[in-house]
C-alpha cells in the first residue's frame, strides 16, 4: 500500500510538473503568436516589398497632344496617358480589362464616370460619352449623355509640375428627369489588378492607411469617407457608425475622419507614385477606394465629387419618412490636381512631404523650447445627477491647479475645462462668465494656462433646441445618439453653425478683455456642417468660410484645436487629440503616420488622452514613432465620485493615481523626441516587422523596436526589446536610448 501511495504521489508530482510545463508552453506559444499577430496587424506598418516594377502600359494608338518640361500627355479620344518625363513611367487606365461588366469596363477605360438619380431617387452608375478638343495648354471634354440629358464640361490643364482637372459648376446642364449625383474623374488611373505589381493605395484615414496590392479577397464593402467628416446637415446621424462592421456607436474615441483632401497610389515603393489633391469642392467630396475583391480584381481609388445625395424626407410628425435625392445640387467648381513622384519620394512619406510644402509654402525650422510639451487637461466642475435635477460638482480646485506647478516638468500646457457655471457639460454655451474669478487672476500670471471651449457638440441642457440647434435638410435638429441609452446624456446636439461662430467670438472677446489669450477649442475645427433651415440655408462651403474667418481673426491668440481639419492648421499653435490609428477596416493593411509627417516640425501635435487606454508600452513606443507629445485628462477627486456625471465615461482620471505615470511617460518621450523638436520627419522605413527607423531633417534618426527581442542595427548597434535608440548616421553611433 505504501509503495502504491509513493508511486501515486510521484505520479501526481510528475503530472503536476508536466501540467505546469504544458501551461508555460501554451502561454509562451500564445505570447509568441500574439506578438507575431501584433506586428503583422494593420495597427502597424509592414516591411515594404522593394521589387522593381515594369511599366505595363504602352502608348500604342495614343497621340501626343501636350508636353512641358515634366510631362507628355497622350490621348486616344476616350482617355489619356501621362508620361512622367523624369522617369519615363506611363500612367493611365489599365489595358486588357478583365472581370468587369460592361458598365464598369466603360468607366475603367474612360475619362469620367457618373452616378445619377432617376425620378424615383434610385441611383445608378455609368460611364458617359465625351468629345475631346485640344485647347491652349490643355484638353477640353464635352461630357454628355443624350439618354440621360446630362451635360457638362471637363478641362485638363498642364500646370508646370502637375496636372489640374477642372469641372465648372456653370457647365452642368440637366435636361430630363435624371439628376446628376456624383462624378469620378479618371477613377481607374493607376489601378492595379490584384498583386501584379508591388505597391499600395494611400488613404488619409485617421493617421493614415495603406491598402497594399494583394490577391483578390471576398470583401463585401469598400472604403468611402467624406472629406472633413460627415455632412451633418444632410446625413442621418441616428445610425451606428459606418464602419462596415457591426460596431456600436458607443466609443469614447470617435471614428477617425479624413482631415486632408488627398489620396495616393504607389507603383513600386521608391519608384513611381502619384497623389491627388482636391483644390476646390473638398467640402462636397469623398475619397473612395476599392481593394481587390470588393468589386473586381482591381485595386483602385478616386475622388468622388458629390452633387446630390439622399436624405430623409419626413412624411409624418413622428419622424418617419422616405429617402430621396436632394432637389437642388450642391454648387461648387470641382478642381483636382495630380502630382507625380519618382525615386526615393515615391512612397507615403514623399507624398506627405510634398503636401506639406503645398500646404505651408516655405516651411522653416522654428527656434523653440527643446523640451517637449505636456498637455494636462483639468476639469474644474461638472454637473452631477441627483434624484431631482442636478447640482454642480467641484472636480478640481484652484489650489490643486496651483499645485501642478510643483510638477517638475518645465514645458507643460494646462488646459482648464469646466470653468463655467455648471461645469464642462452643464454650462449654457452662450454664457460668458467664469465661475470662479480667481481662475482668471491666476491665469493672467501663468502663460501656460489655456481655457477649453466647446460651442459645437453639446447636450440639450446647454442649448435651446428650438432656436440654437442646427437644422438638417429634413428640417430636424441635428443630433447624434450613442447606443447606450442608459447614459445620462446619450444625445448630443450640433449648434447652429452661425451661432457657434458668434458664441465662440464672444468668448474670445470676453477673455481678451480680461487679459487672457490662450484657448483650446473642442469640435469646432473638425465638425463641418451647414444649417439647412428652409428659411435660412448655410451650406457646407459657407460654413467652412465662417469657421476659417473666426479662427483667422483670433489667430494672434494662442490657439489649440482638437483634431482640426487642414484648412485651420496655419492659424494654430497646437493639434490636440491627433489620431494614432486608422479605422482598422479589414482591407486596410497598414497604419502609417501620414498626418504626423505633414505636421512634424511645424505644429506640435498631442496624443489622445493617454490615461484613457493609451498608456501601454507599445502605445508609448508608438507615440515616439509618430513624433507625438503626451496628453492626459485629470481630476483632483476620485473617480467613484464622478459616477453620476458625464465624466463617468473616463475610467481613471484621479491625478494622484496617475502622477508618477505621467512623469515617467513624459520623461521618456522627452528623452526620445526633444532632440527632434522643430524638425521634420524626412524618411521612415520599417527595417523588419516591429522595428521602425525615422530620420529627421537634422540628420539624426531614431529606431523604435516594438518587438520583445533585441534588434541589431548595422550589426553593432543594439536596440533593446521594446525600446528605442537615437543614432547619428554621420558618426554611426548612438546618442540616447531607453
Amino acid at each position: 500500500m505504501l509503495a502504491k501511495n509513493i508511486f501515486t504521489k510521484l505520479s501526481y508530482e510528475k503530472l503536476r510538473i508536466i501540467k505546469s510545463k504544458i501551461i508555460v508552453l501554451i502561454v509562451l506559444l500564445i505570447t509568441t503568436i500574439s506578438f507575431s499577430e501584433v506586428y503583422s496587424s494593420n495597427r502597424y506598418t509592414k516591411v515594404d516589398n522593394l521589387a522593381k516594377v515594369k511599366n505595363s502600359l504602352s502608348l500604342e494608338n495614343y497621340t501626343l497632344v501636350l508636353e512641358n518640361e515634366y510631362f507628355e500627355i497622350y490621348t486616344n479620344g476616350k482617355d489619356i496617358r501621362i508620361k512622367n518625363k523624369k522617369s519615363g513611367y506611363i500612367w493611365g487606365n489599365p489595358d486588357n480589362l478583365t472581370g468587369l461588366n460592361k458598365i464598369w469596363s466603360n468607366i475603367a477605360s474612360s475619362i469620367i464616370g457618373i452616378e445619377y438619380f432617376d425620378d424615383k431617387s434610385l441611383s445608378y452608375i455609368t460611364g458617359i460619352d465625351s468629345k475631346e478638343e485640344i485647347i491652349d495648354n490643355g484638353i477640353k471634354w464635352d461630357i454628355f449623355s443624350e439618354e440621360l440629358g446630362i451635360k457638362f464640361n471637363l478641362f485638363l490643364y498642364l500646370k508646370n509640375d502637375h496636372l489640374e482637372f477642372y469641372l465648372p459648376k456653370d457647365s452642368i446642364i440637366e435636361e430630363k428627369e435624371f439628376k446628376l449625383g456624383s462624378v469620378y474623374i479618371m477613377p481607374f488611373l493607376g489601378a492595379v489588378n490584384e498583386d501584379e505589381i508591388p505597391g499600395y493605395i494611400l488613404l488619409p484615414d485617421g493617421a493614415g492607411a495603406l491598402i497594399r496590392f494583394s490577391k483578390e479577397k471576398n470583401y463585401s464593402n469598400w472604403f468611402e469617407k467624406r472629406v472633413y467628416g460627415k455632412d451633418y446637415g444632410i446625413e442621418n446621424l441616428a445610425f451606428a457608425n459606418n464602419l462596415n462592421v457591426n460596431r456600436p456607436n458607443d466609443f469614447l474615441k470617435e471614428e477617425p475622419i479624413i482631415h486632408v483632401p488627398v489620396y495616393g497610389i504607389v507603383h513600386g515603393v521608391n519608384q513611381n507614385a502619384f497623389f491627388s489633391v482636391i483644390n476646390s469642392g473638398a467640402e462636397y467630396s469623398s475619397i473612395v477606394a476599392y481593394p481587390s475583391g470588393a468589386l473586381s480584381g482591381y485595386n483602385w481609388a478616386s475622388v468622388k465629387f458629390i452633387y446630390r445625395q439622399k436624405y430623409l424626407q419626413p412624411t409624418s410628425r413622428s419622424g418617419n419618412g422616405v429617402q430621396i435625392a436632394q432637389k437642388e445640387k450642391n454648387s461648387f467648381d470641382a478642381k483636382l490636381s495630380l502630382y507625380f513622384l519618382t525615386g526615393d519620394d515615391a512612397n507615403y512619406v514623399g507624398i506627405a512631404k510634398k503636401y506639406k510644402k503645398l500646404l505651408f509654402n516655405n516651411v522653416e525650422n522654428k527656434e523653440i523650447n527643446k523640451k517637449i510639451p505636456l498637455a494636462l487637461e483639468i476639469v474644474l466642475n461638472d454637473i452631477e445627477k441627483k434624484l431631482l435635477g442636478f447640482s454642480n460638482l467641484k472636480t478640481s480646485s484652484l489650489e490643486f491647479l496651483k499645485s501642478l506647478n510643483e510638477l517638475n516638468i518645465e514645458n507643460k500646457l494646462i488646459l482648464i475645462d469646466g470653468w463655467q457655471k455648471n461645469g464642462a457639460h452643464g454650462n449654457k454655451i452662450k454664457q460668458n462668465k467664469v465661475y470662479n474669478r480667481e481662475i482668471i487672476e491666476y491665469a493672467k500670471n501663468n502663460s501656460n494656462i489655456f481655457f477649453v471651449n466647446n460651442v459645437t457638440k453639446v447636450n440639450d441642457l446647454q442649448i435651446n433646441k428650438g432656436n440654437e440647434a442646427g437644422i438638417n435638410l429634413s428640417q430636424y435638429p441635428i443630433y447624434e445618439d450613442r447606443d447606450n441609452k442608459q447614459l445620462w446624456y446619450y444625445r448630443s446636439f450640433y449648434t447652429n453653425i452661425k451661432l457657434a461662430n458668434k458664441y465662440l467670438k464672444e468668448k474670445f472677446e470676453m477673455f481678451n478683455n480680461n487679459g487672457i489669450n490662450n484657448f483650446a477649442v473642442k469640435y469646432f475645427g473638425n465638425k463641418l456642417y451647414g444649417n439647412l433651415h428652409v428659411d435660412e440655408k448655410i451650406f457646407r462651403d459657407e460654413a467652412k468660410r465662417l469657421i476659417i474667418n473666426t479662427i483667422e481673426n483670433y489667430s494672434n491668440n494662442n490657439l489649440l484645436l482638437y483634431s482640426p481639419n487642414d484648412y485651420l492648421w496655419k492659424y494654430i499653435k497646437g493639434f490636440l487629440n491627433i489620431p494614432m490609428n486608422n479605422s482598422q477596416y479589414i482591407y486596410e493593411t497598414d497604419t502609417v503616420p501620414f498626418l504626423q509627417i505633414i505636421l512634424s516640425g511645424y505644429i506640435d501635435y498631442f496624443t489622445p488622452y493617454m490615461n484613457v487606454g493609451f498608456f501601454s508600452r507599445l502605445d508609448i513606443l508608438k507615440t515616439i514613432d509618430f513624433g507625438a507629445y503626451p496628453s492626459f485628462i485629470i481630476t483632483e477627486i476620485d473617480n467613484y465620485l464622478l459616477r453620476n456625471t458625464a465624466l463617468a465615461d473616463y475610467p481613471s482620471t484621479k491625478y494622484d493615481d496617475w502622477k508618477d505615470t505621467i512623469i515617467n511617460i513624459y520623461n521618456e518621450i522627452n528623452s526620445a523626441l526633444s532632440e527632434f523638436r522643430g524638425h521634420y520627419i524626412i524618411n521612415r522605413i520599417v527595417l523588419t516587422d516591429g522595428v521602425v527607423k525615422n530620420t529627421y531633417d537634422n540628420g539624426k534618426s531614431i529606431i523604435i523596436n516594438y518587438t520583445n527581442n533585441d534588434y541589431a542595427y548595422n550589426t553593432n548597434i543594439i536596440v533593446k526589446a521594446e525600446s528605442w535608440k537615437i543614432i547619428n548616421e554621420g558618426v554611426n553611433n548612438y546618442e540616447n536610448e531607453n
